[in-house]
């Protein structure tokens, strides 16, 4: 059998497929899809999202009006059936990291402004703040965050001022208040101290007079005591319910401006969930490990005392990470008898809400956190093993798990069972396994048969991922895929590098050539690998869909050749910001034959000529190969 070269290098694209050219690429697509049976999801943070110029905010959402006339149908005709987001918390004052949220309440940055100032809620956002806001965005391929959260505030505080009277609002008010009223309190304690750490709130000596003096000219700093620090570990105490009569009280337009903007949030999420159902598009949600900063504030009590959850050394730190988590005490997750202790129940209606919220399911960020997780004391400078380690295996006597259900307990008592509440399986958890997987994590994962990740950069081989597992180049804690192809192809005379190189092209041909090749094409193919980047890069996405894994997911910086990193795991600048552009579709129409974005229809191809499916499906491979030849046409 005859490999079929691709040319990959030819020059830029003039035209996307006309409307006959479309129909015969996406019908041939998902029919090659349904035979390998695979789904391909798009990894995409809110922020990330294009927007057209007109409605160009300088932040995107997945519940822009650019999202879902344009993005929604792009995607669709090019297979994807998910779109994973970030964890959607409300973030902190000052901090882009969607992973150590404030609160459960939703990222008021997803309220798609354009939406306010139309007809769909009233206008309540005049035009005029709307296109000044749009005219003066200083970038639109990345966001400017102090621009974004300035802005914002004033576009809101509009939307609030001018809808704060309507029914709706009053209705919302009235029936979910309880739901937000803890966060709410929160963000405004947050102002009055002027930060937004509760565990200094009673400190008052933590500031010198001159910086009291410098707070108190815009903050009331005069209930600087244990109070509002433990605020909701009595909430039914008579000193308490005072104390949030009066910040509910003297707040209030601070208190119902936050509860606004969530309704904002709730009415929008529900309307995506509708077109999710629609298009076939299922918005897949993240739930990070860190407990937010409310959660952490109101269950202080719950958390094991001096103690934080982190990451031993591995690929992303070489000393390990101290993340500054607190973890549950394990004594109030589950009672002595095996029922959910206090912590627990609280676990419990988190899941419960995400998966509400989320009806494609949620990615666990660090599922080894929920299985063993490593933890570290927080007074120590350096993390040992009298000091640290994993909680359930190492740490000697109190919390040791004797047995695989014991270590699976959190997932079989608490998440599974939220999923199978909201109609899903454990087919819609993803979880994130990568990093140091110990014994125990690698049982559970196998047992309970969930789905993990294997990551081809991590010189993950396709053909070994598991059927259950999901396969991508790369996360959003990565290089992007252009950047790791550099890397790998300039090895120089380091002899590592080298021997890396060999043996993952090595591979790379060996499981994406055609059944039945012949020995000599097999070489020549290998060839073309080691010294044709964009052929390598090819190979490299068509091994996503030779691979046994079930699920796909690509990032989407590496689905559009953007060749930028999206984060940098460790570092607290330049993150979180890389954007798709309104020229997004051109955009992938011109990286595909230059050789930087993935060709969908020549990946499917490949992967159903080298399980020997292209037998019997000739009309099928003619016209994924006819699709494949019109995107790589100038």
């Amino acid at each position: 059998m005859r490999i079929q070269k691709v040319d990959n290098t030819a020059p830029a694209f003039n035209r996307k497929p006309n409307a006959q050219e479309m129909k015969v690429y996406t019908n041939s697509l998902n029919q090659g899809l349904d035979l390998l049976g695979k789904q391909v999801d798009l990894i995409l943070h809110n922020a990330s999202a294009p927007a057209v110029k007109s409605e160009n905010t300088g932040i995107g959402s997945l519940f822009s009006r650019t999202v879902i006339t344009k993005l929604f149908p792009f995607l669709k005709e090019h297979g994807f059936k998910g779109i994973q987001q970030e964890p959607n918390g409300l973030r902190k004052v000052l901090d882009n990291s969607p992973y150590a949220p404030e609160a459960k309440a939703k990222n008021i940055y997803m309220i798609p402004l354009e939406k306010l100032a139309s007809d769909e809620y009233g206008n309540i956002l005049s035009k005029k703040t709307f296109e000044t806001i749009v005219k003066n965005n200083p970038n639109t391929s990345e966001v400017n965050y102090p621009y974004v959260r300035s802005m914002y505030e004033v576009a809101l505080r509009e939307a609030y001022t001018n809808g704060k009277d309507s029914k709706e609002f009053a209705n919302f008010k009235e029936t979910r208040e309880s739901e937000y009223e803890q966060s709410a309190i929160y963000r405004i304690l947050s102002k009055i101290k002027g930060n937004d750490n509760f565990k200094i709130w009673s400190q008052k000596d933590n500031y010198t007079e001159d910086e009291i003096a410098q707070l108190a000219k815009a903050a009331d700093i005069k209930n600087w005591d244990k109070t509002d620090q433990q605020l909701f570990l009595n909430p039914n105490s008579e000193k308490s319910k005072a104390r949030i009569a009066e910040l509910k009280e003297k707040y209030k337009d601070d208190y119902d401006y936050y509860l606004f903007q969530q309704m904002l949030l709730e009415k929008e999420n529900e309307a995506s969930n509708k077109l999710s159902e629609k298009t076939g598009i299922k918005i897949i949600g993240d739930s990070p490990v860190a407990p937010t900063a409310v959660e952490s504030w109101v269950n202080q009590k719950l958390f094991l005392k001096g103690k934080s959850i982190g990451c031993p050394p591995d690929y992303f730190s070489k000393t390990g990470q101290r993340w500054g988590f607190p973890y549950y005490d394990p004594e109030k997750i589950f009672n002595k008898d095996g029922s959910l202790g206090e912590a627990g129940k609280i676990m419990q209606q988190k899941y419960e809400e995400y998966f509400a919220s989320f009806p494609g399911g949620i990615r666990i960020d660090h599922i080894i956190g929920l299985i063993d997780p490593f933890i570290y004391t927080n007074s120590s400078k350096k993390m040992t093993a009298s000091n640290s380690g994993r909680i359930y295996s190492i740490f000697s006597g109190k919390y040791k798990k004797k047995n695989d259900d014991e270590y699976a307990n959190i997932l079989t008592k608490i998440i599974i069972p939220a999923a199978k509440k909201h109609g899903l399986s454990k087919d819609a958890i993803i979880c994130e396994d990568l990093g140091d997987r110990n014994l125990p994590t690698e049982r559970v994962m196998k047992k309970l048969g969930l789905s993990g990740i294997s990551v081809t950069q991590f010189d993950h081989r396709g053909a070994k991922a598991p059927e259950r597992n999901l396969i991508m180049p790369g996360s959003h804690d990565n290089q992007s895929f252009l950047e790791f192809v550099e890397d790998l192809f300039n090895f120089g005379n380091d002899k590592d590098k080298k021997a890396r190189f060999l043996k993952k092209t090595k591979y790379l041909a060996e499981d994406t050539a055609p059944k039945g090749a012949a020995k000599e094409e097999v070489k020549q193919y290998l060839k073309d690998i080691r010294t044709n980047k964009s052929k390598f890069i090819a190979a490299s996405f068509a091994e996503l869909f030779t691979s046994p894994a079930k699920r796909v997911q690509i990032f989407f910086a590496d689905f559009w050749g953007l060749g930028k990193t999206y984060n940098r795991p460790g570092t607290t600048t330049g993150n979180w910001a890389l954007r798709l552009e309104e020229t997004f579709e051109d955009d992938y129409y011109k990286a595909v034959p230059q050789g930087k974005a993935p060709n969908f229809a020549d990946a499917v191809s490949t992967a159903l000529k080298q399980r020997g499916l292209d037998k019997g499906n000739e009309q099928l491979i003619k016209d994924l190969d006819a699709s494949a030849k019109i995107l790589n046409e100038a």
